[in-house]
C-alpha cells in the first residue's frame, strides 16, 4: 500500500486531498501544529512548520510528500522557505521519490509579500531536485481564501470593496486540484517533474463580481463599499505585529493588489478538465460537493 505524508493536516485543501487519496486505497499520513485527529488521516504527527520529522519519516514508510503547510504572518518568508525546505531535505535522505509543492501565483523573486518570495525560493528547490510545483489561485471550496471571502458577504450589511473590486482573482475548483494531485501519486510524477505548473483556470474575474456571485448565489443581503487597499493593507499589518488574528490577513491583500496587473500563462487545459463557470463552482460548494470528476492526465 502506498503512502503519502500531507504537510498542513488540518487545512482545507490538505483535508480535501486526503480524501481523494484515500479513495484511492493509500495510506495517508500528515502533519499538524496539534496531535488531533483529523478525518481521512490514519495518523497525524504533531509539527510545525520547520519541526523535525526525523521520527515520521523513521517510522513511516512514505512514499510521496505533499506540502501543503503554510505560515502566514511574522517571519513569513523564513518560516515558509526554511521550514519546508526542511521538511523537503529530511524527505530526501529518507528516499522518498516523489515531493508536491503547493505553490502559489504570487511566487516571484519581487513578491511584496514574504510569502509569495518564499514561495519562488521553494519552487527553485524542487524543480531542480526532480520534484513537482503546483501554482495556485483561490481555490473555489469549502475553505480556505474563498471561504474568507464568502464569510466577509454574509457579515454585511455593509462589505468593504477592495479597491473597488477591480482587482482580478485567479480561480480553480477544489475538486480539480484534487484530481490533478491524484493523478500525479497515481503516476509517481510522471511526465510532470522538474517543472512548475500554473494550475488555475485561464479565465480570471474580478473581485467584484465573485463577491457579487457569491452575495447573489448564497442571498446575502449586503452592500458593497469600496475601500482603498492601502489603508486596510496597513491596519492588518499593525494586527499582526500585536498578534490579533483576522480572517484575512496581509498575505491576502498584497496578493490581491498585486492581482491588479499581473499576467499569468495557465497550464489549466494540459490537464483535460473543461473550465467550469464561477457560478458553477460556487453552486458546488453551496452544497457542499465539487464539480463532477473527470478523467483526464496531463500532456505534453
Amino acid at each position: 500500500m502506498k503512502t503519502v505524508l500531507v504537510t498542513g493536516a488540518s487545512g482545507f485543501v490538505a483535508g480535501h486531498v486526503a480524501r481523494r487519496l484515500k479513495e484511492d486505497g493509500v495510506r495517508i499520513v500528515g502533519t499538524s501544529r496539534s496531535a488531533e485527529s483529523v478525518e481521512s488521516f490514519d495518523r497525524v504527527y504533531p509539527a510545525r512548520l520547520g519541526e523535525s520529522l526525523a521520527a515520521v519519516f523513521s517510522g513511516e514508510s512514505i512514499d510521496v510528500v505533499v506540502h501543503a503547510a503554510n505560515h502566514a504572518g511574522d517571519d513569513e518568508y523564513e518560516i515558509n522557505y526554511s521550514g519546508t525546505r526542511r521538511w523537503f531535505e529530511e524527505a530526501r535522505t529518507a528516499g522518498v521519490g516523489l515531493q508536491i509543492l503547493l505553490s502559489s501565483l504570487s511566487a516571484s523573486p519581487s513578491a511584496v509579500s514574504g510569502y509569495g518570495r518564499a514561495k519562488y525560493a521553494l519552487e527553485e528547490l524542487f524543480t531542480s531536485h526532480d520534484a513537482v510545483a503546483y501554482r495556485l489561485g483561490v481555490v473555489i471550496g469549502n475553505g480556505g481564501m474563498f471561504a474568507r471571502i464568502r464569510d466577509s458577504v454574509a457579515a454585511g450589511p455593509l462589505v468593504p470593496l477592495l479597491d473597488g473590486g477591480t482587482s482580478r482573482v485567479f480561480i480553480q475548483g477544489i475538486d480539480f486540484l484534487c484530481d490533478v494531485i491524484q493523478e500525479c501519486v497515481t503516476a509517481n510524477g510522471e511526465g510532470l517533474r522538474a517543472r512548475v505548473w500554473n494550475l488555475q483556470q485561464p479565465s480570471p474575474v474580478t473581485l467584484r463580481v465573485l463577491m457579487d456571485s457569491i452575495r447573489r448565489q448564497y442571498g446575502y443581503r449586503c452592500r458593497f463599499l469600496p475601500v482603498p487597499s492601502l489603508p486596510v493593507l496597513w491596519v492588518l499589518t499593525l494586527a499582526e505585529k500585536l498578534r490579533v488574528r483576522l480572517p484575512v490577513n496581509t498575505t491576502n491583500v498584497r496578493g490581491l493588489r498585486e492581482g491588479r496587473t499581473e499576467v499569468f500563462g495557465s497550464d489549466y487545459a494540459l490537464f483535460g478538465h473543461r473550465e467550469y463557470t464561477l457560478e458553477e463552482l460556487i453552486e458546488k460548494t453551496m452544497v457542499g460537493m465539487s464539480p463532477t470528476r473527470s478523467a483526464g492526465g496531463v500532456t505534453q
